[in-house]
């Protein structure tokens, strides 16, 4: 399945995790920006779901990019001011594309 570049109509933005320090010298999250990339963003499906006590709203949605050397699940794709988790990283077409799975957690 080819990839036009007129598929790609979303700009988004993947971060990674980087660890830094405190005043006080506590280990603190941050989040850097890895890549800002052109995409076609995709939602799958929706539900509700109970985490932690709390009743939220699941979504799941399908990112393609073109191919992006160095990408890990352990980062976020941040789109149009929500922040998604990447689930899965699925290589297709002989590396010309990536499918990113994806969820969205939204308290409700």
């Amino acid at each position: 399945m080819p990839l036009n570049a007129g598929d790609l109509a979303y700009r988004i933005t993947i971060e990674e995790p980087t660890e830094s320090r405190n005043d006080v010298g506590e280990t603190i999250l941050a989040w850097s920006t890895f890549s800002t990339v052109w995409a076609d963003v995709q939602t799958m499906s929706g539900r509700e779901a109970e985490r932690y006590g709390l009743v939220v709203g699941v979504n799941a949605y399908k990112v393609t990019i073109r191919y992006l050397s160095g990408l890990k699940s352990s980062m976020r794709v941040v789109y149009d001011a929500r922040t998604l988790e990447i689930g899965q990283i699925n290589e297709k077409d002989r590396k010309f594309f990536q499918e990113i799975m994806c969820t969205e957690l939204v308290a409700t």
